[in-house]
């Protein structure tokens, strides 16, 4: 297996590299089981020339957010580079994984974005989906297209453990909310609750928000009581804030949230988290490991008291998803693919 190379998609952006943690770690994680291409890192021209040229060079291919290339420049030409590059890697009889991590992409979906979908779906050896909700989604997609829905597994978002010390302790506080600020997941919306107004809670928002027009609107909509902080903040910071905090916050948009990356880090953390009931959210509940709710009175219910999730699941949860082990488990689908 270690003489095989693997290609992890998408490539990393100019200038900016991965804005997310979850392919460094990834690749990280792969460097046992495969020879893996663009270890570097190196940024691509655009997502659709760096499949084509990786399409001739790799052994397996895991794929993420190449449906993304809907909303990115020249949408249109890529579309048919990244569809060429499906077909050469089937041609080649090479193993192609899709990791399915949302229902729908964040900013909608589009005629580009479903026709890429599909043919991920269709062209895949394996299906992973990180929700069990997800892989739902990806099963009724298959038998719409005449696919075969048993090659969909779920498998739990990878989680890294914090081994970092504390920043010093803070003053108690009731929520904390934590991540890139962006529109789908809920933020604004949920300082503009009129439950919120009323509640007396004292809630924190740190989290860098790249567009200044969203974050002027999110300022001008706080409540007393709540504080928005547009930075990012270290993990031991994170640790410090999570440890004071009742509760960490997700009031994402419920229909294209599956899995969330900033979710497993609060797990890591030692937070309680709080979210919607779908997707991982949903999923982590039933291990006891996060509280959700269904409704804006369920919210307020859950956070104007005190639950506490499962330490000793949570112990449990951190051992068995691991980078190390998901990229095992990568490793022995291939094989098992033949």
């Amino acid at each position: 297996m270690k003489d095989s190379s693997i290609y992890v998609a998408p490539s990393a952006k100019r200038g900016v590299g991965y804005l997310s943690q979850y392919f460094y770690r990834l690749k990280e994680a792969l460097f046992k089981y495969f020879k893996v291409l663009e270890a570097d890192n190196r940024p691509c021209l655009m997502q659709g020339t760096a499949l084509v040229l990786n399409s001739l060079r790799a052994d397996v291919f895991l794929l993420s957010f190449v449906e993304t290339i809907a909303f990115h420049k020249l949408a249109w030409f890529q579309q048919w580079l990244a569809l060429a590059s499906l077909r050469c890697m089937k041609i080649r009889r090479k193993k192609i994984i899709f990791i399915f991590h949302n229902p729908r992409p964040h900013k909608g979906e589009t005629s580009i974005s479903r026709r890429l979908t599909d043919a991920q779906l269709r062209l895949a050896d394996t299906v992973i989906a990180h929700s069990q909700e997800a892989a739902t989604v990806a099963r009724l997609r298959l038998a719409v297209l005449n696919g075969n829905p048993g090659k969909v597994v779920y498998i739990a978002h990878p989680v890294t453990p914090f081994t970092g010390k504390a920043a010093p302790a803070v003053e108690p506080f009731d929520v904390l909310i934590w991540g890139d600020i962006l529109p789908y997941k809920g933020i604004l919306e949920f300082v503009r609750e009129p439950a919120l107004a009323g509640s007396g809670l004292r809630v924190r928002i740190i989290g860098r928000c790249a567009d200044p027009a969203y974050a002027r609107e999110l300022e001008s909509a706080l409540p007393a009581g709540v504080s928005f902080e547009n930075r990012r903040a270290s993990f031991e910071e994170l640790a410090a804030l999570s440890a004071s905090a009742r509760y960490v916050l997700f009031p994402y948009l419920t229909g294209s949230i599956s899995s969330s990356g900033v979710l497993m880090d609060t797990l890591a953390l030692g937070g309680t988290p709080v979210g919607p009931a779908v997707g991982a959210f949903l999923d982590l509940a039933e291990e006891g490991l996060c509280l959700t709710y269904s409704s804006v009175d369920e919210l307020f219910t859950i956070l104007s008291g005190k639950q506490e999730t499962d330490p000793v699941s949570r112990t449990a949860f951190l051992q068995n998803h691991s980078w190390e082990a998901f990229a095992k488990t990568i490793s022995q689908l291939v094989s098992a693919e033949g």
